[in-house]
């Protein structure tokens, strides 16, 4: 008898498939593999692959190394196990993680004693099809604003124009990407004086 068990050391390329030999049944010993592929499975011979078989013994935990995965792709699989016949755990599967976008702060530029044009260049979208961006921007020990995000489907600059600035003063921002719901990344800090 063998268990899948949850996979493990999930990235965005590889991941650890886990199982359980739980009895050898009348066998000696039992070789162990997993199958697994990107679409689920009722047969488990369906799998469109396998890993490396491995012989035990004894019973206990088992596991094989997948790397080359896709980012944000979500795989199945189930443990075997061969002795005296074949038996199968249940299917689990896994989610790769996504590649997150990556985004740059550029200098600011067209600065007055009143406005500024905040300047970013969106470098990767990662494995999304569309990324929002937006800027941060404060003043040193002043609350964060974040201006109004627009929707980028491509690589590329963008900007935004601030109006109603204080003039004089030192002025901090920083360029900003998230896909969806997910965790933002962003660009490094870039400071400017308004006039």
């Amino acid at each position: 008898l063998v268990t899948t068990n949850e996979a493990t050391q999930v990235t965005t390329s590889s991941a650890r498939l886990n199982g359980d030999l739980t009895w050898l049944g009348t066998a000696s010993s039992v070789t162990v593999s997993s199958v697994w592929g990107t679409t689920s499975e009722t047969d488990p011979e369906a799998y469109s692959y396998e890993t490396t078989s491995e012989n035990m013994t004894s019973l206990g935990p088992f596991y094989f190394d997948l790397s080359d995965l896709s980012p944000g792709t979500t795989y199945y699989y189930r443990a075997k196990a061969v002795g005296d016949g074949t038996s199968w755990g249940v299917e689990r599967s896994f989610t790769t993680l996504a590649t997150p976008p990556s985004v740059t702060t550029d200098s600011a530029s067209d600065v007055t004693t009143n406005s500024a044009r905040l300047n970013g260049n969106l470098t990767s979208l990662g494995t999304a099809s569309s990324v929002q961006v937006s800027f941060e921007w404060w003043v040193t020990d002043q609350p964060v604003s974040t201006t109004t995000s627009q929707t980028m489907a491509a690589t590329g600059a963008f900007y935004f124009d601030l109006s109603a600035l204080s003039p004089g003063t030192s002025y901090h921002y920083r360029a900003k990407a998230v896909v969806g719901d997910g965790n933002p990344v962003y660009g490094s800090d870039k400071p400017f004086n308004s006039r």
